[in-house]
Order: C-alpha cells, then structure tokens, then sequence
C-alpha cells in the first residue's frame, strides 16, 4: 500500500519526528511518501529519505498522488490541499490526523465528514476534544499514541559540563507552550538553591520580536537561562541522560498537550519530567508517576516537587524505574504496527 502524508510544516517538531519515527516500521509493510508544503529545516529527521518531497501548489500535489498511484491519503492541517481534493473528485481514500488542540482546528468542522475515511488523534483528551468541539464522527474516530524510538531514546553517557543540577524545559518560544512560567519557576527555585542552572531548548523558528521578549523577561527576573534555540533530534537523547546524570530533571509549563512528547523521551533516558496536569498529560502519568503533576500556574507545588526529584534519592530512582516502564508502551513495534492495521482498515 502507497501511504502519502500530506503535512504543513517540514521543522524538528512532534509531528515530524512523529512521521520520521513511522518511516522506518512502515517501510517494512508498505510504501510510505511525505509532502510538506514548507521547509523550515526539518529534513534531517528523515535522513537520506528520498520519497520526500516540499511543494506547495494543490495542483502539484493531486499530480504527485496520480503519479504515484498513491493508495492512501494521511492530511495533518492542510486544509487547502484537501478542500482542492475533494472539489477535484480525487477518490483516493483521506485520513484526517490530527494532532493539535488549538481554535485552527476549525478547519474540522467546515468539511463534510463524510468526505473522509477517518479521523485519527494520539489521545483520548484529543478524540473528545474533537467529537465535541469539532463534531468529529464518533464511529470514524480513533486514538493511536504516539511512538518512539527507544533504540534512540535510552540512557546514554554524557561527559557532565556543569556541577549542577538542571533544570530543562523543551519547546517552542510561544503562549501555548508558556515559557514565561518557566522563567516563573526559575526565578521562584533560583531564590532559594543555588545548585541549580536553567537550560532552555527550542525556539529557533521565534520571531526576532518574540526572541527579545523572551530576553527581556529572563533579565527582568535577574537569572541566568541558557538558551539553545536548535538540537538536531539525534542529540536530544544526550541532552535527557546529561539533565538526568547531573542530578536534575526536565519541567513542561505547557496551557495543554494532545500527547506530551517530549515528556515520554525524558523518561526513557532516564530523566525524570515534572508536568501540568493539562489536556492528555493525565493519561501519560497514571500510578506513581502521578507525583510528578501539578496543577497549571502552580508554581510553588511545581518548585515542590522539583525539589523532592532533586532530593530525594529514593524517590527518585522509584520515578525514574515507573517512568521507563511506561514508556515500553510507546515502542515504534508495537504502536506502528497497531496503527498500520487500522490504515489498512480505513483503506478499505
């Protein structure tokens, strides 16, 4: 089966290293192809890939999918290019996936739903989102989690470059990501440690305007950030095992995740990731790992726990042990192959 994903934006973010984290399961069953229709540097997740392709014309896209003879059509926020499919009569079946939780999901609700075959999301959060917010076929749609890849994502040995204990947060420089409570949290744990730094990842697509504000804000609050505005996805798991061997851990102040993904790869490298109990985070930390939750714009229960992860020997081995066993449910093997025989259903 020729598999076609038709997605916006070719940048290091979840959706791509989510495409690029199928790629290699979904070689061995099908014939998987990749359009996206801008390129902000995000080709090095897929290696040497070379049924990937960056265009942006409609016309061109219906050109590459009957050329192709592509079999299946998986759309993630493109809705001028299947809106062009549907008014050209196009009859190769279309998925919906969907994995933001913003208002530009609107696009949802202003297609016929029955144009589709499905509509799949990575969270029972998300698939209620979609259903009752979007009106999203209950029958037609399904929850398949996100994968990783844990031959990739797994403790590593790092040299250690600083005597402290990090404090990292991962993610772009925006409201919905909420970076500014991460400098809350920093400012709030640099009063009363001095054992700490503070390291800052992603960012680089930030506008020069949003880049200042977050400069601003950082020396407003009198701490040091490192900021490290691009790491290539092969180096992120050095990165988690050199927070984890210090001694630290990885916080998300996030308004709201359909997944948390960047949670799930702290964990497998032994890093534990303190969160909010926003949007599809809950389902992720279930048991003991429940203790690493706080309440959104909590700060003080936030710094709480940090602390305890930081002091604590026990409890945080215990963390750490429940945090990679959790993630033994999100191997590429066993989602993928999960998810290719649900493709292979709506194929149909």
């Amino acid at each position: 089966m020729k598999i076609l994903y038709i997605y916006r934006y070719l940048l290091l973010g979840g959706v791509t290293t989510q495409l690029a984290n199928r790629r290699g399961f979904l070689q061995t069953v099908s014939d998987p192809h990749f359009i996206f229709l801008s390129d902000h540097g995000g080709r090095s997740a897929f290696g040497d890939y070379e049924k990937l392709t960056v265009m942006d014309q409609p016309e061109a896209i219906l050109h590459y999918i009957e050329k192709q003879k592509i079999d299946l059509i998986i759309a993630i926020d493109t809705k001028e290019v299947t809106d062009y499919l549907i008014e050209k009569e196009c009859e190769i079946p279309i998925i919906q996936e969907v994995h933001g939780i913003s208002y530009k999901l609107s696009y949802l609700v202003e297609t016929d739903s029955t144009k589709f075959s499905g509509y799949i999301v990575p969270s029972t959060y998300s698939r209620n989102r979609i259903i009752e917010d979007y009106h999203a076929p209950e029958n037609k749609t399904f929850v398949i989690p996100n994968c990783l890849d844990t031959s990739l994502f797994s403790p590593k040995d790092p040299v250690p470059i600083t005597n402290k204990k990090i404090i990292c947060w991962v993610g772009k420089l925006n409201d919905h990501k909420n970076w500014i409570g991460f400098l809350d949290l920093a400012q709030k744990i640099n009063a009363k440690r001095q054992d700490c730094v503070f390291w800052m990842i992603g960012g680089e697509t930030a506008s020069v305007k949003a880049t200042k504000h977050f400069f601003n804000e950082a020396a407003n609050r009198g701490i040091n950030v490192t900021w490290i505005d691009r790491m290539e996805y092969e180096q992120m798991p050095t990165l988690y095992s050199m927070v984890a061997q210090s001694g630290g851990c990885t916080v998300s102040t996030s308004r709201g995740e359909s997944f948390g993904m960047s949670l799930i790869e702290a964990m497998a490298c032994g890093c534990p990731a303190v969160a909010p109990s926003v949007g599809a985070i809950p389902e992720i930390y279930s048991g003991a790992l429940e203790r690493l939750l706080y309440k959104l714009h909590d700060l003080d229960t936030c710094a709480a726990i940090v602390d305890t992860v930081l002091d604590d020997s026990d409890e945080r081995s215990e963390l750490i042990r429940k945090g990679m066993h959790k993630v033994s449910e999100f191997t590429i093997e066993r989602v993928v192959s999960q998810y290719y025989r649900l493709l292979s259903e709506l194929a149909k």
